[in-house]
């Protein structure tokens, strides 16, 4: 009796474990569905959202330590805390000059960022915030209130000698691009590409708030240039340059003076060259838009001698959008001061604008090494704006300004623009195929037919 009772426990039991072993694997199937949601690709009939950098799909899946030492972890801390015991002495002295704060809002830090560089952190009232390193002038960072990260900086990026070039939203002074017949430039091999402004120490001149159109207290930094013995080498002028960073809302805006400060004329390219952030150009959402009834110049096409061809010679779809599918590396000359941008891929579109008319940044740049650059390709758009073309010229003893601005707005124009030319392409195929109406008149008929 004991002996068939065993034997019957030994017969269930199998069948009772596997039952067992198949729940708990269908239980955890759905709980790594639940965890991890497979990516989908933006459609057009998404509804659009803020920037979001896709790579946080990856680090969502990792410890919230992960790649970080424990040094890393306790600056993050006291960077939220305001508490700056990290920084340099000469870091704490340019925070104590010029940081600003209302108790609520930390308008204005002065820290020490990444590679022991000073950075310049501005912070607006609704959260978002900007990091300008002082060594180079550049944005770094751009993060939204909605903690999405409108800048691309590679993730190994060096910070040592200054901010890197590669990413964020450097200066371009006092040439864009690389020396040669390129538009942009003013020098030859010696000059570094896209000039040396981006690589030197910039000061501290202000740091203040001022009131937006709305009310809202926004904060500003202004940063300022001279010449030295290591950009005379270069460029052998006297000028004083000077930008003024300010934040809004959902704006980054520069105001960009050059001063001649010596005895004799010189010309000069200015501008930025910001590294948008997009979600992945390999999926096909990333487009230009607003190149319209402009010159172009494809360095892609002509590397040492651009040819200059008119947007409206190209296809009706090219002159009002285009999809960053390969290598790009173009000029766009005398463009619309408000409508050029480029859209991530999550539903919204950085625009690059011009605020001074006629005489500021009328030129745009659009670029992406593609895969000659493989590890980094597929995470920004590059957009520039200033002034490449046609090279701005600066007397003895004067100064001129120009103001630019990153705007982020949560809208999509391909879309419409993309509707239209399907709808166009299908009335000119409808119109291809119908038949020709013939109309004769009465004495043109054959004599049967009248």
């Amino acid at each position: 009796m004991l002996a068939s009772s065993l034997s019957a426990s030994r017969a269930v039991a199998p069948r009772a474990s596997r039952a067992f072993r198949d729940a708990r694997s269908s239980a955890r199937r759905t709980a790594r569905r639940a965890r991890a949601p497979a990516r989908v690709a933006a459609k057009l009939e998404d509804t659009p959202k803020f920037v979001r950098d896709s790579r946080d799909d990856a680090k969502a899946a990792q410890p919230p330590d992960a790649g970080r030492t424990a040094a890393d972890v306790e600056a993050f801390i006291a960077d939220l805390s305001g508490d700056a015991r990290g920084d340099s002495p000469v870091t704490q002295t340019l925070n104590k000059e010029f940081g600003l704060s209302d108790g609520a809002t930390p308008f204005v830090r002065v820290r020490d960022g990444r590679g022991s560089l000073t950075k310049v952190t501005l912070t607006h009232p609704n959260g978002s915030y900007v990091d300008v390193y002082l060594k180079g002038g550049n944005v770094a960072s751009w993060v939204l209130a909605s903690g999405g990260e409108v800048l691309y900086v590679p993730d190994d990026a060096s910070f040592k000698k200054h901010a890197p070039t590669d990413g964020g939203n450097p200066v371009c002074f006092p040439q864009f691009g690389a020396g040669g017949e390129r538009p942009g430039s003013v020098g030859a091999a010696k000059m570094p590409e896209d000039g040396f402004a981006n690589r030197m120490e910039w000061r501290i001149g202000e740091t203040g708030t001022y009131a937006s159109s709305d009310g809202t207290s926004c904060p500003f930094v202004t940063l300022e240039l001279t010449d030295d013995d290591s950009s005379r080498a270069a460029f052998n002028h006297n000028f004083k340059l000077t930008q003024e960073i300010s934040l809004e809302h959902n704006a980054l805006k520069v105001k960009m003076t050059c001063a001649n400060t010596g005895s004799t004329a010189f010309e000069y390219a200015i501008g930025r060259k910001a590294h948008i952030a997009v979600s992945d150009v390999r999926e096909g959402d990333v487009y230009y838009v607003g190149f319209e009834d402009c010159v172009v110049l494809d360095n892609c096409l002509h590397p040492t001698k651009p040819r200059v061809r008119f947007t409206k010679d190209l296809d009706a779809m090219s002159e009002r959008c285009f999809k960053l599918d390969g290598p790009t590396d173009k000029v766009y000359l005398a463009t619309e001061d408000l409508a050029t941008g480029v859209e991530v891929g999550t539903g919204c579109t950085v625009f690059a604008q011009n605020l001074s008319g006629e005489r500021g940044c009328v030129d745009r740049a659009v670029f992406n090494p593609w895969e000659a650059s493989p590890k980094t390709y597929r995470w920004y758009a590059g957009l520039g704006i200033g002034n490449f073309g046609k090279l701005r010229v600066a007397e003895p003893d004067t100064k001129s300004s120009t103001e630019i601005q990153y705007k982020v707005v949560d809208s999509t124009p391909s879309i419409g623009i993309r509707e239209d030319f399907e709808l166009f392409e299908k009335v000119n195929a409808r119109n291809m195929f119908a038949r020709p109406k013939i109309d004769l008149s009465n004495a043109e008929l054959p004599d049967d037919m009248q």
